[in-house]
């Protein structure tokens, strides 16, 4: 198989656009996250028609495409290089920059004042999130004992992390202070590509925590990989169904706190512990 048709099943079927489509619908179906029916599709046609945003349309495409670089058991490219985890990301964090491009250029104050909530909690989040999935994709499949500390701190704070970088739980967007948050004076097409587009990359972001933290065992069928990436993506939606039943939400300075003076420094501890590990023990 040639190396272009690789990259087009991995970009159009598995694991990239059809993959993760089918994975964002059983997302949101766990998640009850809002996002109407024929969304996606109303939303690209408008913005191929000009009347709806086109930075809303490519990054959900953005997203749709990443996971085709990131490391999935039985990818067509094989084992990831380091270079299509950097391109996985690159897309990624593209997706979420034009994301919140119509909000901050609105000129309604209440939907800029929502769209940079959502920035500087999303962008805090992420940074932790990939610092500390850095530091367990680090470790490799390697589960000796003096290892499995320094994996088990990432993830942590990965878990911490994550309800940040997705907006969920104690938070999200806050209602009672930005009405119709950054969406607010969005057309129906571009409000409903902008849901579809946050919650495909809410699926993207669950799926990092088992496709990073625990890479690939030498051994193991790669359908049984598959399966473990899924099942975890899938109960993580569920502790996200439930943590969004909370109505409580963190001030925007109470969430940056918990980012970067609980979770941040734990990151960092796991990479000091994993080097510490390796160099002495």
């Amino acid at each position: 198989m040639n190396t272009l048709l690789q990259q087009l099943i991995a970009a159009l079927l598995y694991p990239g656009m059809l993959t993760t489509m089918l994975l964002t619908l059983a997302v949101i179906g766990i998640t009850k996250l809002h996002a109407p029916g024929g969304g996606l599709s109303r939303g690209f046609l408008a913005a191929l028609q000009g009347k709806t945003s086109l930075n809303l349309a490519l990054a959900a495409l953005l997203a749709l495409i990443a996971p085709a670089f990131l490391p999935w058991a039985g990818s067509p490219l094989a084992t990831p290089r380091l270079g299509q985890l950097w391109l996985a990301w690159a897309l990624l964090e593209t997706s979420f920059m034009l994301a919140l491009m119509p909000g901050l250029q609105s000129l309604a104050a209440s939907s800029v004042r929502a769209a940079m909530r959502e920035a500087q909690l999303s962008s805090a989040g992420r940074i932790v999130l990939w610092l500390a999935l850095g530091v367990a994709l680090w470790t490799g499949d390697n589960w000796q004992w003096n290892i499995v500390p320094a994996r088990v701190l990432a993830l942590i704070a990965a878990a911490m992390a994550l309800p940040v970088a997705l907006g969920w739980g104690p938070f999200a967007h806050d209602w009672s202070l930005t009405p119709g948050g950054p969406e607010a004076e969005l057309n129906r097409a571009s409000a409903e590509l902008a849901q579809w587009g946050r919650a495909i990359r809410a699926t993207v972001l669950l799926t990092l925590i088992p496709l990073l933290g625990f890479p690939i065992t030498a051994g193991l069928h790669w359908s049984l990989h598959v399966a473990l990436t899924i099942a975890t993506t899938l109960a993580l939606a569920g502790v996200g169904r439930y943590i969004n039943g909370s109505t409580v939400r963190q001030p925007l300075n109470e969430s940056l706190r918990w980012c970067y003076t609980r979770a941040l420094p734990l990151a960092l501890l796991s990479g000091i512990v994993l080097v510490a590990m390796q160099r002495w023990l």
